[in-house]
């Protein structure tokens, strides 16, 4: 049998259950739905065990609910390691270990194993809203850690939830200073695994149709940016990404390390000034570093492709900022030889209908009369843009140009640069994003998903490259408004957000606003603190040049300081006893003390109780009952515990306002 002393409390089971539950409750959102269907059959057979006054379940039911539920994990994943299956396992097992929960230790343990699978959340997401959402379930966690090591049926849940929330608050410096202090190093302490970027989305290397008409359906924020100046007019806002050269006539790639590594720059027309921005962006494991169009330099590490795009040594994979100068102007010069021989690539099996159409439009006439017929084609036909098209088969091109005629940018941009590329004209496909929407509260330009785009350049000789977006042709609100996502049938034309919609309409996009503002302020000053940052921050306190020596020096002295001042203001602070049957009766010790009848450390109540009776047998109709009350509390189990102790702490509250006027007594 368990033994007496650590046993649980039915409260201490009943806080445990909902504390596990709480700490199960955001992974619901990012792990399959059989995972919330199996807590919760655990958590409902834990709540009838606990009615019926069972303590576990027979190991051999159990034993076979941990094989099912590791084998569903390893059915699920194909592996027990990683991230999403790493976490699955992890609640499985917190849940199953609730069936098997018998004395303290198990509960300990189930308490220390919350505590590690809160932290995982932050390999989902880290925004302010999950971080004050663990905080408070890490109180809850400790409340639950202190009824399980010191319950009594006198105390109420409030009185362990308000010990946890003072140890947190006295750690709450001590923290600060640790997250400010201790010395940054460049990279991280330990690895990740390899799936825990899965979940970033972004620009591909590739394009196929439907690639990114899937991609524009998550809201999800790609970059936040900031001009120096006034920023550029909606059909400038076009922001450079990966840049496609070759395609088999579905898919579109960036082409071989040739056209990946740096080329000797051609010249830019000095027509306009460089356009300066700050850019904060998200991470979305690729290399590429966005810009807007064209940008010629970065702050950080990066080089520059042949098409004019900027990638980084390794893949984004942590939120980042940095300065692009960008220009106006096109690239002139002479057309390297190996780019124009990528941007003539057609695949080896091409539309003829396709090849007709393009020379069709050629017959004599310049490249410029060539472009602005397929601009003409596209909008004056019946073409439709709509993020849901239909499905196109092995010539998808030809499918799209002369059959169904329904398609979303990359759509538009593929069938482009192969009809130039057929009528002798260099093209290329190049992605990235259109537009942005500017937030009122933060002052920066907010770029989502949603935004992605695709558009194509074209060269001629007299200009360069030129940007030439078909889809302007087609459906110009585009490179003006927002898409509108919400309620699209499929192949309908896509919806817009227009500016305005009424007080309620203001009020939402007012809200949305300073909800990112506030998460970008928490990604600059908190997420993205790094060395740089700290240097800073140690620059501004005066320290200029300082060593890991002194950082560490430096946070052993401040954490020395704040413990001491905690230990003072424990010290110094009146003593006040957590146990409530206590408390009343210190209090009314306390006043017969003051009353000049202090109790002996020896002395036992009922002693004392025949002491002041003997003093002042006036007293004896209040003071009886107030030790025959805190006698039973404190050393019997009473089934009326909670209605006793409100009766005694009633009876010292009158006691002490009825004799607050008495006269002392020696």
């Amino acid at each position: 049998m368990t033994p007496v002393e650590t046993r649980l409390t039915e409260r201490s089971r009943l806080l445990l259950l909902v504390a596990t539950a709480l700490v199960v409750l955001p992974h619901a959102w990012h792990l399959h739905a059989w995972v919330s269907a199996f807590v919760l059959g655990v958590g409902l057979v834990y709540l009838y065990l606990l009615r019926r006054q069972r303590t576990n379940v027979p190991r051999m039911v159990l034993l076979a609910l941990v094989c099912a539920g590791s084998g569903a994990v390893l059915y699920q994943y194909g592996t027990l390691l990683g991230r999403n299956a790493g976490v699955t396992l992890l609640v499985v097992m917190l849940a199953l270990k609730l069936l098997e929960v018998k004395q303290r230790r198990d509960a300990v343990m189930m308490v220390f194993t919350s505590y590690f699978l809160v932290i995982t959340n932050f390999l989902f997401t880290q925004t302010p809203l999950i971080a004050v959402y663990m905080f408070a379930i890490t109180i809850l966690i400790t409340a639950t850690l202190s009824a399980i090591t010191h319950d009594s049926p006198g105390r109420p849940v409030r009185s362990h939830l308000r010990l946890a929330g003072t140890l947190l608050l006295q750690a709450l410096p001590v923290m600060v200073v640790l997250f400010l202090l201790f010395p940054r190093i460049v990279g991280p302490l330990w690895g990740l695994p390899k799936d825990a970027y899965s979940g970033m989305t972004g620009l591909s290397d590739t394009m196929s149709p439907g690639a990114i008409s899937q991609l524009v359906k998550s809201e999800a924020t790609a970059f936040r940016a900031t001009f120096s100046e006034a920023a550029p007019a909606p059909e400038q806002r076009y922001w450079r990404g990966p840049v496609l050269w070759e395609t088999d006539g579905r898919t579109w790639t960036t082409g071989g390390s040739g056209l990946q590594a740096p080329l000797p720059r051609d010249r830019l027309q000095p027509v306009d000034d460089r356009i300066i921005q700050e850019i904060t962006l998200e991470p979305h494991n690729k290399r590429w570093l966005p810009g807007l169009d064209r940008p010629v330099d970065m702050s950080v590490r990066a080089t520059q492709t042949a098409g004019s795009a900027w990638r980084s040594p390794q893949p984004i994979r942590k939120r980042i900022r940095y300065m692009v100068a960008s220009q106006s102007g096109n690239l002139t010069g002479t057309l390297n030889p190996m780019l124009k021989t990528a941007a003539l690539q057609l695949p080896d099996k091409l539309s003829l209908r396709l090849q007709q159409l393009a020379q069709g439009w050629r017959n004599g006439a310049s490249d410029r009369e060539v472009i602005q017929q397929a601009l003409e084609h596209f909008h004056n036909e019946a073409f439709v843009y709509t993020l849901s098209p239909p499905l196109l088969g092995t010539d998808p091109m030809d499918e799209f140009l002369f059959e169904t005629r329904r398609g979303f940018c990359e759509h538009y941009a593929a069938a482009f640069v192969l009809l130039m590329r057929s009528a002798g004209i260099p093209a290329r496909v190049v992605t990235g994003y259109q537009g942005g929407e500017f937030n009122t509260v933060g002052e920066y330009w907010l770029v989502r998903q949603s935004d992605a785009h695709a558009w194509a350049e074209t060269w001629l000789p007299d200009s360069g490259w030129e940007r030439v977006d078909p889809t302007a042709a087609v459906a110009p609100e585009r490179i003006e408004h927002a898409l509108d996502l919400s309620g699209l049938d499929a192949g309908a034309p896509v919806r817009y957000r227009l500016p305005g919609g009424g007080w309620l309409a203001s009020s939402w996009r007012s809200l949305r606003y300073t909800l990112d503002s506030l998460n970008n302020s928490w990604n600059q000053w908190v997420l993205s603190y790094g060395p740089r940052q700290q240097r800073e921050l140690l620059a501004v306190l005066g320290i200029k040049q300082a060593t890991w020596k002194d950082m560490v020096l430096g946070l052993l002295i401040s954490v020395s300081v704040i413990l001491t001042g905690v230990a003072g203001w424990m010290f110094l602070r009146r003593p006040r006893s957590a146990d409530p049957v206590l408390h009343a009766w210190n209090t009314f010790c306390q006043r017969l003390g003051r009353m000049g009848m202090p109790r002996k450390p020896c002395e036992g109540p009922r002693d004392y109780l025949h002491r002041v009776v003997a003093f002042r047998p006036d007293l004896a109709s209040q003071v009886n009952p107030i030790t025959e009350l805190y006698i039973t509390l404190r050393y019997a189990t009473p089934d009326d515990t909670a209605a006793l102790l409100s009766r005694l702490k009633q009876r010292v509250r009158q006691f002490t306002r009825r004799v607050s006027h008495s006269k002392k007594f020696s």
